[in-house]
This record gives structure tokens, C-alpha cells and sequence, in this order.
């Protein structure tokens, strides 16, 4: 048998007696333009050459009667087209999992440190509420972000004052909280 001349009727007959020779042929003649059109849609080497395998496979395991060559490559290039938006929609699928497994993975996170930042603040607010009056209002005015000459300028005191209040401010604040969150925080707030 001459692969790349096989007749018609001769291919239908092994094709229907499940013959070898008929699914080597149909490989021969079928297996590159099945392969290329696989991964246009798919763009994925390994996945197109897996959905072309599968192509075959199914027709190996196929009762159908065939009538003609037509029938075959009609049969060939549909299950394929079936098995490319099959895998395709598995795709999104997969791919939306993944992006909502991310995304609230990166939620769950951002709730984490905000737990911790809202945690560190309320902390480093009640420590500041210990401070004698004037010295809690520098240190708050502080942390709205206001520079030294404009709380002196409210608090109608002086520059040197505000300072002050800022540095004993600072070591009492260090001295009541131990973590290392919070006195990063007053270090950084009060350099």
C-alpha cells in the first residue's frame, strides 16, 4: 500500500475494519494542517499537538460508517474545532479561578495590614492620650502633619517649645510601647 495513494474505497474499508494502515494514512495526510490550525486557536504548541492526539483517538474509537473521504476530514476538522472551544472555555475558566484566587489573596493581605496599621494606630493613640495636655496636642498636631512653626503658631508658644514638647513626647511614648512597629513609627513620625 502506497501511504500517500491510498483509494478511497480502500481507506473506507480499512477505516470500517479499524485497520491500522487507514489511521496511519489519515495521520500522514491529517496530523500537520490539524496541528497548525489547533494552535492558531489555542496558541500553546504541547496543548494543540494533545487536542490533535485526541482527534485521533476518538476517531479510532468511533463506530461511525463513513462514507467518503470528505466524511472523514469533515469528522477530523469538527471534533477538532469541538475540542479547541472545549479547551478554550476550560481556559477562562481556569484563568478567572486564578485571577479570583489572586485578587482575594491580595484582599485577604490588604486586610491583614490594614488590621495591623489600624492596630499599631489605635495604640499609638491611646499611648498619646496618656501625655500631659500640651504635649498631647503637639504630638497630635504632629501627626496631622503639621510642621513645628505652624503648631507654635496655633498654640500661640514658641518653635523651641513645640520642640520640646515633641522630644518628651517621644520618650515617654518609646518608653511605653515596646514593639518595634511603634517605635519605628514615632521615630519616623518625630525625626
Amino acid at each position: 500500500m502506497e501511504e500517500s495513494m491510498l483509494d478511497q474505497d480502500v481507506l473506507l474499508d480499512l477505516l470500517a475494519r479499524k485497520d491500522n494502515r487507514a489511521y496511519q494514512y489519515l495521520y500522514q495526510c491529517y496530523y500537520v494542517a490539524l496541528k497548525a490550525l489547533a494552535n492558531y486557536y489555542v496558541k500553546d504548541n504541547d496543548v494543540a499537538e494533545d487536542l490533535v492526539q485526541d482527534v485521533f483517538i476518538s476517531l479510532l474509537e468511533s463506530d461511525y460508517k463513513f462514507k467518503t473521504e470528505n466524511d472523514i476530514k469533515y469528522f477530523l476538522y469538527s471534533s477538532l474545532k469541538n475540542r479547541c472551544i472545549s479547551h478554550s472555555r476550560k481556559q477562562k475558566v481556569r484563568d478567572k479561578y486564578y485571577r479570583d484566587v489572586v485578587s482575594s489573596q491580595n484582599e485577604e493581605e490588604h486586610f491583614w495590614d490594614k488590621v495591623l496599621e489600624e492596630d499599631v494606630y489605635a495604640r499609638l493613640m491611646a499611648a498619646i492620650e496618656t501625655l500631659p495636655p500640651q504635649c498631647k496636642l503637639v504630638m497630635m498636631m504632629t501627626l496631622d502633619g503639621l510642621k513645628a512653626s505652624e503648631i507654635a503658631e496655633r498654640l500661640h508658644i514658641s518653635v523651641d517649645t513645640v520642640k520640646d514638647h515633641k522630644s518628651n513626647g517621644k520618650k515617654k511614648l518609646t518608653a511605653q510601647l515596646k514593639d518595634a512597629e511603634l517605635l519605628c513609627l514615632i521615630g519616623f513620625l518625630w525625626l
